[in-house]
């Protein structure tokens, strides 16, 4: 997944949850084992390259893509890989270089991602569930935490999942949103989800010296080209809360729109760094 992983836990207990701990990462191990595109034997690897795939965990995974692919009005598009690699990301973001963004289309999901109990299919299409993966798995670490009995904050690359109450807190764990000059956007108390996506960090010069970043509008094909350069979403789950905030991310005024409607509160920042949606 490419990014740092923290995990804060408590309890009454007088000992360090070191087991937690291990358990957690063993976790996202496992996920990064399944849906990483830049190991060749994952199986999402294997999908794309057309094997069919058999697994309770990567199934679930793409009837997630699916249901944010409708609530999002597909804004959020799983199959937007060869957009992106068309874009320069086809390797590891440490080794991002070039690339030379155009047009694409990018096929709905509907016509080419099969999901049959635990089988999944892909025809016509490259799959990509980075993003989407990344939060749910925040959600299963903080959910294991809360079945072990410890009030928690998981928090991957910006991807938030917090569970009970830190101590000292009314009512779940303090957050602070920093916003694209560091400064401080939001503050405030958190229980459940909350995701931070941005244009600015994931972002690299293509072959003719324009500026390319990772996130793709599934409508173009092309880096996504919006007034906000970050988002913050809020919802129960941090995968929701992700998808969400990239679907405002690249679909700007008339996406945040929908995001409220759908009861997500979203906060959207301006290059320099107005507010221009708030929570």
């Amino acid at each position: 997944m490419d990014t740092g992983i923290d995990v804060i836990a408590e309890s009454a207990a007088p000992f360090p949850p070191f087991g937690l701990f291990a358990g957690i990462h063993l976790l996202f191990e496992q996920q990064e084992e399944r849906f990483s595109r830049f190991r060749p034997g994952s199986q999402l690897s294997r999908l794309n390259a057309g094997e069919t795939i058999e697994d309770p965990f990567f199934a679930a995974a793409c009837r997630l893509a699916l249901e944010a692919h409708a609530f999002t009005g597909g804004l959020f598009n799983p199959l937007i890989l060869g957009a992106l690699q068309q874009a320069g990301y086809g390797v590891t973001f440490g080794a991002v270089s070039g690339g030379e963004p155009r047009p694409t289309h990018v096929p709905s999901p509907a016509e080419c991602l099969v999901v049959e109990g635990t089988r999944v299919s892909l025809h016509g299409a490259q799959l990509d569930l980075g993003g989407i993966v990344k939060g749910w798995t925040v959600d299963l670490a903080a959910e294991m935490a809360a079945n072990a009995g410890f009030a928690a904050l998981v928090n991957a690359g910006g991807d938030l999942r917090a569970t009970g109450t830190e101590h000292g807190a009314a009512n779940g764990w303090f957050v602070q949103v920093d916003g694209p000059t560091d400064e401080p956007a939001w503050e405030g108390e958190v229980v459940g989800g909350l995701a931070t996506s941005t244009t600015l960090k994931r972002a690299w010069r293509t072959s003719d010296g324009g500026r390319a970043h990772h996130l793709i509008d599934p409508r173009t094909g092309l880096p996504a080209d919006s007034p906000f350069v970050q988002v913050s979403a809020w919802a129960p789950e941090t995968w929701r809360a992700e998808r969400w905030a990239k679907a405002v991310l690249g679909g700007g005024h008339a996406a945040a729109g929908a995001a409220r409607a759908a009861g997500v509160p979203v906060l959207a920042i301006a290059p320099a760094g107005a507010v221009l949606v708030a929570p």
